[in-house]
């Protein structure tokens, strides 16, 4: 009797001593987990799991205002509920992987979890006639001055030696 009286505390003293022992980049993490859990869900990676394990809402800052820590879940849908029977997406080195269901339905083929069935079918879209052609835009002339001859193109004037200066090359 007298030794359960002993290990009893010191088992639990022993348990906040080695608390101390996680190295501070691990704490960091979880902290940063726990952070974005709430600003997402309002919930911490630890209310989570107490929700997953008891299939009930559970989150422990209830506590604080004196309420059940876990609740029954509103309507009948479980959101940690994963359907095992549905094919899934995966990412893979040549884009998207399709995966088999882990329980695939009975009488199922194996072939049939392939990227082709996921390919939505062809939509029948009926073809509207083209749409008539523009009338061709008759562009304006400006018409020809009389009197006047046709001017010529410039030429590049060329350029003289300066005296003491080779002459340039053309």
């Amino acid at each position: 009797m007298n030794s359960r009286r002993i290990v009893l505390p010191l088992a639990f003293a022993l348990s906040l001593v080695t608390g101390a022992c996680a190295p501070t980049a691990v704490t960091m993490v979880s902290y940063g987990a726990d952070g974005v859990s709430l600003a997402e869900s309002g919930k911490s990676t630890t209310d989570h799991l107490a929700s997953i394990v008891s299939k009930k809402d559970c989150a422990l800052w209830r506590m604080f205002r004196s309420q059940k820590v876990c609740r029954e879940r509103e309507g009948d849908q479980d959101p940690y509920k994963v359907d095992y029977s549905q094919p899934t997406r995966q990412p893979s080195e040549d884009g998207v992987a399709y995966v088999p269901p882990l329980n695939a339905p009975a009488g199922s083929p194996g072939a049939s979890w392939t990227a082709d069935t996921y390919k939505p079918a062809p939509v029948a879209v009926a073809e509207a006639p083209p749409p008539p052609a523009p009338p061709p835009k008759a562009s304006p002339q400006k018409p020809a001055k009389a009197g006047k001859a046709k001017a010529r193109p410039r030429t590049k004037p060329v350029r003289k030696a300066s005296p003491g200066q080779a002459a340039p090359v053309p």
